[in-house]
């Protein structure tokens, strides 16, 4: 099944989807705090959050895109009011995420059992909901983690165990932000010595160096990888990219997003980046060699696989 802000949806009904945005990041770090911990909303602030973003998500359902996966922690702001109304009345489904629910520095204080704390939040989490709207549990359908750039830290060490426990107990996958190849190799020896389900990881920013030798060892393990950077100006590069794990036949493990923060788009103006990967990118890798069902399957089929909780 598949978790969205609205309940569980079949695999088949997901459709295509963006694997990896921000509907809206939230900047206010007490009002991320309320909304997750307190099941506090602001709703002058969601009303007017939503006339921003309407235009982005009636964008989206004419470009064709059938859900929308929302990848801002609590720390970044889950506003599951804000997702469910613009889910109920575009019909795009949105899935929301638990994971990194504070700053990272409170581990200095939080240090005995670190791990299994967070754990056991984000197992509550899914098992209780983020919150009950209208009679319906929200439930996350996944695990966010950031890890920082450079050597893993300890709090990140700590954050990667977490997630494992919580995904062995739900089903959860997870999605982690990595952005350089050689912090990937160490996250994948963690991983092993974690016992994780390498099917369960998605290792987000995989395009941002596009370390092919990496990226393989990761396929080769289980793992998905997201090409999840593609921005106007970049499309001959990760065009370049898709084509390359195409020909050896690693498309189907390929989670393909834009990572941009619709509610900044549009409030300066630019609402059709939020929709460029259907409206540009898809068609110019067809004018490129790139059969368009191929993309379309990655676009629908690789998402589904992976956020699916049996």
């Amino acid at each position: 099944m598949i978790y969205t802000v609205t309940g569980r949806i079949e695999k088949a009904q997901m459709g295509a989807a963006l694997s990896h945005e921000h509907i809206k990041w939230e900047f206010d770090d007490f009002c991320a705090a309320q909304m997750y911990f307190d099941k506090k909303y602001d709703d002058e602030a969601t009303r007017a959050a939503y006339d921003v973003l309407l235009p982005v998500f009636k964008a989206l359902c004419a470009a064709s895109c059938k859900t929308v996966v929302d990848a801002s922690p609590p720390v970044g702001g889950t506003n599951i009011k804000l997702y469910r109304k613009l889910s109920a009345v575009t019909g795009i489904n949105i899935i929301a995420c638990t994971g990194m629910n504070m700053f990272k520095q409170i581990y200095q204080v939080l240090k005995e059992k670190f791990a299994e704390q967070m754990a056991a939040r984000w197992v509550s989490d899914f098992e209780n909901g983020f919150d009950t709207l209208d009679g319906t549990v929200v439930r996350p359908g996944y695990i966010k983690l950031l890890l920082d750039k450079g050597s893993l830290s300890d709090v990140d060490r700590e954050m990667l165990k977490a997630a494992v426990i919580a995904s062995k107990q739900t089903g959860m996958p997870i999605h982690c932000h990595i952005m350089e190849a050689q912090m990937a190799l160490d996250v994948f020896a963690l991983l092993k010595n974690e016992g994780a389900d390498f099917s369960k990881f998605l290792w987000a920013h995989a395009d941002n160096e596009g370390n092919l030798d990496v990226i393989n060892r990761a396929i080769d393990l289980g793992m998905w990888v997201g090409f999840d950077l593609i921005k106007r100006g970049t499309h001959e590069e990760k065009c370049s990219l898709v084509r390359k794990m195409i020909g050896l036949g690693r498309q189907g493990r390929v989670l393909l997003s834009q990572d941009v923060d619709f509610y900044e788009e549009a409030k300066n103006g630019r609402e059709d980046h939020c929709a460029s990967l259907f409206t540009d990118f898809v068609p110019y890798c067809g004018e490129n060699g790139i059969e368009r069902d191929t993309l379309l399957a990655m676009l629908t089929d690789n998402p589904a696989g992976f956020y699916d909780i049996p």
